[in-house]
């Protein structure tokens, strides 16, 4: 039996960590040198990193949609918030804003004891509280949505100098069960 645990040494794409634990015959291994992955492999990480930020894309955008939606139904009209994924800092920052307004709002909504229509403005108040939080929640997952596509982009990084043909990026775009059955599709026409 070959005994790696106590030479177990971590590299990968990024930072140079591969595994070498599992490998029987690392005597001419240089650890020193850099990882060299194959074009094919690049293609695909690339390819990966392609779709999840389309991903990102689209959920940021949903949430602008539903925030939008939410500050229609409380009556602010023309807000614009960006949803443009390369700016996400310009989004969160709208949305930051956007809560700042609604706490004047709502801190302007005054309550004493010969108030007319207290309950009408109590609702209000409630319904302006609600929105808050909501918004609050959507932010949170905006700046999750960032620190995540800042981590596919350093990781872009890597595999760079990668050009995806038109193919490739028609296959960034598919889903799953579309590449599934494409695959299959074409290897029927193949045969």
């Amino acid at each position: 039996m070959y005994d790696t645990n106590s030479k177990i040494k971590f590299y990968s794409l990024g930072s140079e960590k591969i595994d070498l634990s599992k490998i029987k015959n690392n005597e001419g291994l240089d650890s020193s040198k850099p990882v060299v992955a194959s074009k094919e492999f690049n293609k695909a990480l690339k390819s990966v990193i392609d779709k999840d930020i389309n991903f990102l894309s689209g959920k940021t955008s949903n949430i602008v949609k539903e925030i939008i939606k939410l500050l229609l139904i409380n009556n602010f009209i023309n807000e614009k918030i960006r949803d443009d994924i390369e700016n996400i800092d310009d989004t969160i920052n709208d949305v930051e804003a956007i809560i700042s307004k609604i706490i004047i709002e709502k801190e302007n909504i005054k309550l004493g004891i010969f108030t007319t229509n207290k309950k009408e403005k109590k609702k209000t108040q409630k319904k302006l509280e609600e929105c808050i939080n909501t918004i609050s929640k959507y932010e949170s997952e905006l700046i999750s949505i960032k620190n995540e596509y800042n981590k596919l982009k350093q990781r872009s990084g890597v595999v760079n100098d990668v050009v995806l043909d038109e193919t490739d990026l028609k296959k960034v775009k598919e889903g799953p069960l579309e590449r599934t059955i494409n695959f299959y599709v074409n290897k029927e026409k193949e045969n």
